[in-house]
């Protein structure tokens, strides 16, 4: 009797047949406690160990360990190493980058945005500087791989997809809407302009001046009005 009992209780908890297996909870019992902490500890030493190890170098298990959790535990919070890396560049470049389109978007006619763009992207150059090179090797890696490529690819999509909306809004507001060149061929000229400058003022900040982008949009934006007969 107590052997069908058990046997019973273990076919409660495996369910029905057919049924989806419930998720195992493989986080160590830190991780459970601390929940959101956790994933912030976890990224902090992700950034870490990937700045001394870059991307291929850098291990799952280093990770864990430099936050001091298992590695189930960060498993839990990251399915995979890719995972890791566009959560850290979500968190670090995209989410600066996305103030700064909403900003676009948002802004007052009057407010001049290309000083804004300058500004923003020395100060993302300054801070970021090893998560900016971790996105180039990851970069590298995705050109010759398709899987990773097709990844990248449409975190990219979706950023250049934003900007080309708020560049619309924003010239609509200013009222000289362009017609010669679609807002998603603008966002992919920004887009490699800024993330060029970028890289080239790691290199030697001296060639790329606290204005240079700012001064870049300028010359673009009167370029397209000069070409839509303005």
């Amino acid at each position: 009797m107590a052997t069908t009992r058990a046997a019973a209780g273990r076919a409660g908890k495996r369910g029905k047949p057919g049924e989806p297996r419930p998720r195992r909870d493989r986080r160590t019992r830190d991780a459970r406690a601390q929940g959101t902490d956790a994933r912030a500890v976890l990224l902090e030493a992700a950034a870490e160990v990937f700045a001394e190890r870059g991307f291929r170098g850098a291990s799952v298990d280093e990770i864990a360990q430099r936050a001091g959790y298992s590695k189930g535990a960060l498993y839990w919070h990251f399915e995979t190493k890719h995972e890791l890396f566009f959560a850290l560049l979500e968190q670090s470049v995209d989410a600066p980058a996305h103030e700064m389109i909403e900003l676009l978007r948002e802004a007052p006619v009057e407010q001049d945005m290309a000083p804004e763009a300058s500004r923003r992207i020395v100060e993302l150059a300054a801070r970021q500087r090893e998560l900016v090179l971790l996105e180039d090797e990851y970069w590298a890696q995705a050109v010759r791989d398709p899987d990773l490529r097709a990844r990248y690819g449409a975190h990219r999509e979706n950023l250049r997809e934003e900007l080309a909306s708020a560049l619309r809004v924003r010239l609509e507001h200013l009222g000289t809407p362009i017609s010669g060149i679609a807002h998603e061929q603008m966002a992919t000229v920004l887009m490699g302009l800024t993330s060029g400058l970028m890289r080239e003022r790691m290199i030697d900040p001296s060639a790329v001046s606290d204005d240079l982008l700012g001064s870049a949009i300028v010359l673009l934006y009167r370029g397209l009005l000069a070409g839509d007969g303005r």
